[in-house]
């Protein structure tokens, strides 16, 4: 609808509800609108499930169209601009569509995408390891060597707190071996490791491991955890 007339030749099949439909309503005022932003089926379901996952909104296709156009015109925009989205439609009528997998897959708009739960399904040893913030050091050593951990989460009772590594373990012991291999884990633990949901996409694992932060805590459906490491993300690569 760029010129306000119908021209066979764009004339095409699309999925998306509520927009775009073959109709001129006498109301709207084409000299009003100075820009026209087409946004594919895919972008405005991928958008509409990325607005219900990330900000709780459960909106319409059309809504994720409106969404995905202002991601597409986001270098057009200055700093100071102001920019109003009007999200015209609820999601509960597409239940059964764009946020049903099934019906994405179907259509080509959800890639078969790896998850952390086939990286927890691959190892071979999926027992969750951890220490109490009050074992010693050279204790939390020994069940690293044993079961041949590169680190370990640390939890006060059923909490977890802090985190350490064999590297971290291995320098406060040669300071000073005597002494420091009795001290509590409190003393040398650094952050908690994030906690992330087994059903994310691997390919999201990037915003939280790093080099200073080489594993996620990630929590399945029964509430169990699991400790997800640079190797595994290596060896499902």
């Amino acid at each position: 609808h760029e010129t306000g007339i119908f021209d066979p030749k764009e004339i095409y099949p699309y999925i998306t509800e509520g927009i775009g439909e073959d109709i001129l309503p006498e109301n709207v005022d084409f000299s009003l609108i100075n820009l026209f932003e087409k946004v594919t089926d895919k972008d405005a379901a991928l958008w509409a499930r990325r607005l219900a996952r990330e900000e709780g909104l459960l909106l319409g296709y059309s809504a994720g169209s409106a969404m995905g156009a202002l991601w597409q015109l986001r270098g057009k925009l200055k700093k100071d601009d102001v920019v109003v989205v009007i999200f015209h439609d609820h999601g509960s009528r597409y239940v059964g569509k764009i946020f049903n997998d099934d019906w994405m897959r179907e259509r080509g708009f959800l890639e078969d995408e790896l998850k952390i739960s086939d990286l927890i399904a691959r190892k071979k040893d999926r027992r969750f390891f951890g220490a109490q913030v009050g074992d010693s050091v050279r204790a939390a050593f020994s069940l690293m060597k044993s079961h041949d951990l590169s680190q370990l989460p640390v939890l006060e009772g059923d909490k977890i707190v802090g985190s350490i590594t064999e590297t971290q373990v291995l320098h406060f012991l040669l300071e000073n071996p005597l002494n420091n291999s009795e001290k509590p884990l409190s003393q040398v633990m650094g952050e908690a490791f994030p906690v992330v949901k087994d059903d994310l996409p691997i390919s999201q694992l990037n915003r939280y491991i790093s080099k200073e932060i080489p594993a996620v805590i990630a929590t399945d459906r029964s509430g169990g955890m699991h400790v997800v490491t640079q190797y595994d993300l290596i060896q499902a690569i």
